[in-house]
């Protein structure tokens, strides 16, 4: 896959998973095939303006999913539909490929009977009025470096992906940009950072919840918590990271911050 590998290899793992519990390892392997077409697709839509700024030109997807009878049906509306689970997995690989996501950005799938393939992706761009901030706007939330140096003594959150790692930017072996990281632990400041891996991390925002998480990255020493006197490991390459909470002590290998987080009229409460 293009841009993003190490962004999309956890999201196909996520998925994977998920899927195997649903519908089985065959159904499972064929539903992954699928997903990947899709996401290929939407990527090739992205269009570069600069060295390592992308943009995504189009603020509505419909995909429609074929499938001849109504019980393969239902397996692509669960496998795709349930959660929003394909609109989430697409808005992560157009942030994780650099993309700042256009206003009112959706997407919505339909399965039907017949088609000229499996599926067809419709791009839209429509109107979006001006509103007041939603509920899902990234809140007042911030961080503070107590162990390593980072490029940022403190940082605040504010938006919907922070990328934490040892180096400002990651590329392919043709030099591309595929990975920025907003949080820098530089690379040879001291013992703390180099347990800090390139792409060790990554904070998003949920909206729907209205709080943050941390995902570790496949780093290789590891990603925890410390709060109330225990210890919370993170998954190396989960999607669903663990939630932020008001002084958390956030361990990158043996770097460390602490969230600032307050409460917000967006709903975000101790997180960060």
């Amino acid at each position: 896959m293009s841009f993003f590998s190490e962004v999309e290899k956890a999201i196909e793992r996520e998925f994977r998973k998920l899927t195997q519990k649903a519908f089985g390892p065959a159904q499972s392997d064929e539903l992954l095939l699928l997903h990947r077409a899709i996401v290929e697709e939407v990527e090739s839509k992205i269009q570069t303006v600069r060295r390592g700024k992308h943009v995504f030109p189009y603020n509505h997807l419909l995909i429609r999913l074929v499938s001849a009878d109504a019980g393969g049906r239902e397996i692509l509306e669960g496998a795709f539909g349930q959660n929003r689970r394909l609109e989430y997995d697409v808005r992560e690989c157009l942030v994780g490929a650099g993309c700042d996501l256009p206003a009112g950005f959706s997407l919505d799938i339909e399965t039907v009977e017949a088609g000229p393939k499996n599926f067809e992706i419709h791009y839209e761009i429509r109107s979006v009025p001006s509103r007041p901030p939603a509920k899902g706007t990234p809140g007042p939330a911030r961080g503070v470096v107590v162990r390593g140096k980072a490029n940022h003594e403190s940082f605040v959150l504010d938006k919907f992906r922070t990328n934490i790692g040892r180096l400002p930017e990651l590329t392919d072996f043709r030099q591309r940009v595929i990975r920025r990281n907003d949080i820098v632990f530089e690379e040879g400041a001291d013992e703390a950072n180099a347990t800090v891996s390139r792409g060790h991390a990554h904070i998003r925002f949920d909206a729907a919840v209205g709080d943050y998480r941390i995902c570790d990255d496949g780093s290789e020493y590891g990603t925890r918590i410390f709060r109330d006197g225990r210890s919370i490991e993170i998954p190396p390459g989960g999607k669903r990271g663990e939630r932020l909470n008001k002084g958390d002590e956030i361990y990158l290998g043996r770097a460390a911050f602490v969230s600032r987080c307050r409460k917000s009229r967006t709903r975000i409460q101790g997180s960060s």
